[in-house]
């Protein structure tokens, strides 16, 4: 019997992803869909179709169309606020392969779920959706639970230009400016590197340690004098994170710096100076 429904669930994505793909082709104007099927994540079979492809493209405009004329999207976006945590998940799912911009405050709204699969999936959505709605959507959910990798990698992924760069030099509660400066320093955009130095000359501990490092992942050669300033912080952990900067910035000029750190009364400490300086070393 589970090799039965094993082949029978195999048919049907096979005929999902045949529909799916004869509408993103043109080949085809409307879609029907069992949003029920056992075994089909129709979220996952547009995701193959949809994945990498902005959201002006022709295929995505022709599946959003199809998914909207047939009434499949209004649909999936009530299942939204369904009982059943996986049809949550699955919805924001679809939701996010096709860019539904409109649903964005009903998938704002699962980053309060404690489900983790649905909190996933929601910010998956988000980030695929990106924009400001749905970037302050991900900046709110930080605040209320904290720092979370998920969160802010869609945060980075989902945030327009600018948006994590102003919100650096405005207010923000204790989680927040931490995992703003961890979403710069993933966009690697150099609008960054100035909010970022303010961060390390002036935020607090936990601030001015992953300022060092996002400065490090952006790559920002002007901020390498701020960041050899670090190295002789009170705090082991800014040394360290100066080191680990510096290294991947490639400063030669901080190897007499670096040097001065492998005799550090902190092990992890000294573990980054050496590590830095063999970065630092000809190929």
């Amino acid at each position: 019997m589970g090799v039965i429904h094993q082949a029978t669930a195999g048919i049907r994505r096979g005929a999902l992803r045949r529909q799916l793909q004869a509408v993103a082709a043109g080949k085809r104007a409307t879609v029907s869909i069992d949003l029920e099927q056992p075994g089909v994540d129709v979220g996952e079979a547009i995701e193959e179709i949809t994945n990498r492809l902005p959201m002006e493209s022709m295929p995505v405009q022709r599946l959003v169309f199809a998914f909207k004329r047939s009434g499949t999207a209004d649909r999936v976006v009530e299942r939204l606020a369904a009982k059943s945590p996986q049809q949550r998940a699955r919805s924001a799912r679809v939701v996010g392969a096709l860019q539904l911009t409109e649903a964005v405050p009903w998938v704002a709204a699962l980053l309060e779920s404690r489900d983790r699969a649905v909190l996933d999936a929601a910010a998956r959505a988000l980030g695929k959706i990106a924009g400001a709605r749905s970037a302050t959507a991900l900046v709110l959910a930080i605040q209320r639970r904290g720092l979370s990798r998920r969160l802010v990698a869609e945060l980075a992924r989902a945030a327009p230009d600018l948006f994590v760069e102003v919100a650096l030099t405005e207010p923000q509660r204790p989680a927040v400016r931490p995992a703003l400066a961890i979403a710069a320093g993933l966009r690697r955009r150099q609008t960054a590197v100035a909010p970022l130095i303010g961060l390390l000359e002036h935020g607090s501990r936990r601030e001015r340690v992953i300022a060092c490092r996002a400065l490090g992942w952006i790559g920002s050669g002007t901020a390498v004098p701020i960041i050899k300033g670090a190295l002789v912080d009170r705090d082991w952990k800014i040394r360290m994170s100066a080191a680990k900067a510096l290294g991947a910035l490639h400063a030669q000029d901080a190897k007499d710096d670096l040097k001065y750190l492998q005799i550090d009364r902190n092990a992890r400490v000294r573990k980054a100076a050496t590590q830095a300086l063999y970065r630092l070393k000809p190929r």
